[in-house]
């Protein structure tokens, strides 16, 4: 009897020491975790969150504050604070009604003018936001942005105390797509955000969880928002959120059992991991391209040139072989499932093939300029074992068939963004994400009056079809125009299109109802762990 009584001493001492013990004790039973380990990875510098889009960081956000709207795993819009709304005859202006039990975590009424206070934030001239122009569809935004109006002329206000009007300028289909972005999560937009590790317990929150602790390895405790609108549905009461920034020594806590869940494991051990079923992919809005630097002068504006080069890209290899099936072949500009706004899915043609098209290649090659000189061109790419592979299977295949030579040269973050700030390389590998459920963001980034477009391709006809497109009334023909746009984008060539990578989750097999948004962002809200054995 005595044993059995220290027994049951030793398990509730372990069942009640709390999660950053748990993280550094790999060697405890699964059944006595008293909360979830997830590595988030690199962590954001502030919560504000408006200067980049990073979907892992953005968890933060998806699990800490709410927006008006949301979507669910499918991709659908949801109710977020407003739990109703509605749109006008020439759907120009929306209304939305905010939960009668929608609170801040310290229990004060979240009310609409919280969001008018919000919103005139985060347009507010002097705040950096990349994003900004995704609201110049409200009447008075673009203006007040460049500090032409005050926000009391911007179509966003309150109605009363529970009802927020935003009037638009013209009908835009994915204005709540646009809304149901994390980065239009209610929350106070002030200091406390830019220092959120020491200031956490300043922070008012208006999601599923709160910070209750942020430690001296910037380990992260949620717990659970008691003053949530839907508190009773969140299934665990704590998290603990680490930041390992490596996917091998994540994979390394991952097996020891020090973390629970994590994201992009090496893609050496994905095989492995698949077969013991703790692996999970998920399509995402992540396009990896070869972008071409039009900026400067040289073989790589001769059009015919750039699409030798997109025919003889082995996509189908890079995908299967070097990814380990992590990621989709990119036969198009725009990612397979992404919304059209009509309750549907865009599709346009297949532009691109998954295997090499040497015939192809080779015909465009005659009609090109190169002249097969000893002149070798730049390839830059962000340094990691899989661009490095990626990169040299081009060059190699480039080099081998058509007589291009290409030195690839792998970049720390800052080195590449240098690079690209100086126009000192020919071709670089890039990523993009699109920023919402809408196939304009993934061609508006080719626009020469996109501000992040720093690879000198201008055409005034894509240019002008991209700003009908917004102006359209119908909705049809905003696609019509959209597809327009791909086309063109095509015609030119400025950049290739190489695979569509995949969210990769690994958790452990006792961990429950994880899920991702439709944009790949992790939510906690219903995840628990199953105790049973």
């Amino acid at each position: 009897m005595k044993r059995l009584i220290i027994s049951i001493l030793i398990l509730s001492s372990v069942l009640f020491n709390g999660c950053v013990e748990k993280a550094v004790q790999s060697n405890k039973s699964e059944n006595t975790k008293d909360c979830i380990v997830y590595n988030i990875g690199e962590l954001p510098k502030e919560l504000i969150m408006l200067t980049e889009y990073d979907v892992r960081q953005q968890d933060l956000l998806v699990n800490l504050f709410e927006g008006l709207v949301k979507t669910d795993e499918k991709g659908n819009i949801i109710p977020g604070i407003s739990d109703s709304w509605t749109i006008s005859k020439d759907e120009t202006c929306y209304v939305f009604n905010i939960r009668e039990d929608a609170k801040w975590s310290d229990g004060n009424d979240i009310v609409a003018d919280d969001f008018v206070d919000f919103f005139s934030k985060i347009l507010s001239k002097d705040i950096n936001n990349k994003f900004a122009d995704q609201l110049y569809y409200v009447f008075g935004a673009a203006e007040y942005r460049q500090g032409k109006r005050e926000f009391n002329n911007v179509a966003i206000r309150a109605v009363d105390k529970k009802k927020l009007e935003i009037r638009l300028n013209y009908p835009c289909n994915y204005f709540l797509n646009i809304l149901a972005e994390p980065i239009y999560s209610l929350r106070k937009i002030n200091e406390n955000l830019v220092d959120w590790k020491t200031a956490y317990k300043n922070i008012l929150f208006t999601g599923s969880f709160i910070i209750d602790n942020v430690d001296k390895s910037n380990n992260i405790t949620l717990v659970k928002n008691n003053n949530y609108w839907n508190e009773d549905a969140i299934r665990s009461n704590k998290i603990l959120l680490t930041c390992i920034n490596s996917s091998e020594a994540s994979l390394a806590d991952f097996q020891s059992g020090s973390i629970d869940i994590f994201t992009n494991p090496p893609i050496s051990e994905v095989k492995s991991l698949n077969d013991s079923g703790e692996i999970s992919q998920l399509p995402s809005y992540n396009t990896e391209s070869l972008v071409f630097n039009l900026n400067k002068d040289g073989v790589v504006k001769d059009v015919n040139f750039r699409k030798a080069l997109a025919c003889y890209i082995d996509r189908n290899y890079i995908t299967k072989e070097i990814l380990s099936n992590t990621a989709r072949s990119a036969l198009t500009y725009i990612p397979t499932g992404i919304g059209n706004g009509l309750n549907g899915l865009f599709t346009n043609k297949i532009y691109f093939n998954g295997d090499v098209e040497k015939d192809k290649a080779l015909e465009y090659m005659k009609k090109s300029k190169f002249n097969n000189s000893s002149e070798s061109l730049k390839m830059i790419y962000i340094d990691t074992v899989e661009n490095k592979k990626i990169c040299e299977n081009i060059s190699k295949n480039l080099r081998d068939n058509l007589g291009i030579k290409i030195e690839c040269i792998g970049c720390s973050i800052d080195e590449f963004n240098d690079a690209i700030s100086k126009s000192d390389y020919d071709l670089a590998k890039v990523d993009f994400k699109g920023s919402y459920d809408y196939p304009l963001p993934f061609l508006e980034r080719y626009s020469s009056m996109y501000s992040d477009n720093n690879y000198g391709y201008k055409n005034v006809q894509f240019d002008t079809i991209l700003e009908k497109s917004k102006l359209e009334r119908d909705k049809n023909k905003k696609i019509e125009l959209l597809k327009m746009a791909e086309n063109t984008l095509y015609d030119d060539v400025p950049v290739i299109p190489i695979y569509f990578s995949d969210t990769v989750i690994c958790k452990k097999k006792n961990i429950k109802d994880v899920y991702f948004t439709k944009e790949g962002n992790i939510k906690l809200d219903k995840v628990y762990i199953d105790l049973e054995p």
